[in-house]
């Protein structure tokens, strides 16, 4: 009996044994079939691995830290922020943004590069010069680096967005109708901050240039104060393709076909700050469908001017209009004079602006 009792436990315990054996034999081959992809970011849509199995394997990139400041320190891991899950804040010019929502529960902006902008040695070296450009109202870059074959540059994230989308963005999604006193203190942090710009030289020893400021480059904090972002943005990008790419805020010697330089200066920078000064007053984009036609915001404005008088430019939608409005439209006035050199400096135009406030 106890024999008996003794062989069945035997046949029992060596069945066991080979049920273990040919489990984990199947889960080494499922194993090794696993290849996770470097993460893709995702086009406004919160993305998600889907794992082959309950059994991941994780596959990082090579990677390389271009910049990272006193404030961050140790604190960012390449290839963790190239795998967080993200949230796609717009599209630009240097390369999509991204929202990301950190494992410590910050949040950070983080914008990829676009690929073949210019060689990887220059760069390198234009974001290691802009990470260290200082000034009142620029946002700065925190940490920058490559991830295989792509760069990232990461940023404070800013919960307001972009003026772009609290000046145009449809009623109910992202729309807010921005009273006077706030659009001029936004039309104050923007001047500050281009005349920080301005007040410096590239690394090659020239004034520095913002190129274009638009409402998309200018991010809003929850208090309204405005950030500028996107500065180093001439210097990545050939002049002509920014040009191409922003009817209607780019100084008019710059679209002179008889003059052979198309290069921005501190004085186009001034004219598209006028262009903004104005979006702020209009609530309009810079090209202006009427109907009928499609005409630059300046002209428009001129037109309606003459036309219907000061009130018929202001935006709708603006409450606590006051007498300022109309030195506001003489500052944009001079920022859009046809002569470059009849443009005030920026410095200038942020203490006229100082003075509405």
């Amino acid at each position: 009996m106890i024999s008996s009792y003794f062989s069945s436990g035997v046949f029992t315990y060596i069945l066991l044994i080979i049920f273990v054996v040919v489990l984990l034999r199947h889960a080494y081959l499922l194993c090794s079939r696993i290849v996770e992809k470097p993460f893709n970011f995702s086009d406004g849509k919160i993305t998600t691995g889907t794992p082959v199995s309950l059994l991941e394997v994780k596959i990082t990139l090579p990677s390389r830290i271009i910049f990272s400041c006193e404030k961050t320190g140790s604190k960012y891991d390449p290839s963790e922020l190239a795998h967080y899950q993200t949230v796609k804040l717009g599209g630009g010019m240097l390369g999509p943004l991204f929202k990301v929502v950190l494992n410590c529960g910050s949040i950070v902006a983080l914008r990829r590069i676009r690929k073949g902008l210019i060689k990887p040695t220059e760069l390198d070296s234009w974001i290691t010069f802009f990470s260290q450009v200082n000034g009142r109202c620029l946002l700065p870059i925190l940490f920058s680096f490559w991830y295989g074959v792509e760069a990232f540059l990461v940023y404070d994230y800013l919960c307001l967005g972009s003026l772009e989308e609290l000046l145009h963005g449809r009623e109910g999604i992202q729309f807010t109708p921005l009273n006077w006193e706030i659009r001029c203190y936004i039309a104050l942090c923007a001047s500050t901050a281009l005349a920080s710009i301005h007040s410096q030289v590239s690394k090659e020893g020239e004034a520095l240039v913002c190129g274009v400021t638009k409402a998309s480059k200018i991010l809003i904090q929850i208090d309204f104060s405005a950030c500028l972002t996107g500065y180093e943005t001439p210097y990545l990008i050939p002049s002509q393709v920014i040009i191409k790419r922003n009817p209607g805020r780019v100084a008019p010697e710059l679209l002179d076909s008889s003059k052979s330089s198309d290069i921005f200066t501190q004085k186009s920078d001034v004219y598209s700050f006028g262009i903004l000064l104005l979006e702020l007053i209009t609530g309009k984009k810079p090209m202006v469908n009427d109907g009928h036609t499609e005409l630059m915001l300046a002209d428009y404005v001129k037109f309606k001017k003459k036309e219907v008088g000061l009130q018929g430019i202001c935006d709708e939608k603006m409450i606590g209009r006051n007498d300022t409005i109309a030195s506001m439209v003489e500052i944009a006035e001079l920022c859009l004079s046809l002569d470059p050199n009849e443009r005030p400096a920026m410095d200038t135009v942020s203490q006229m602006i100082q003075q509405l406030q």
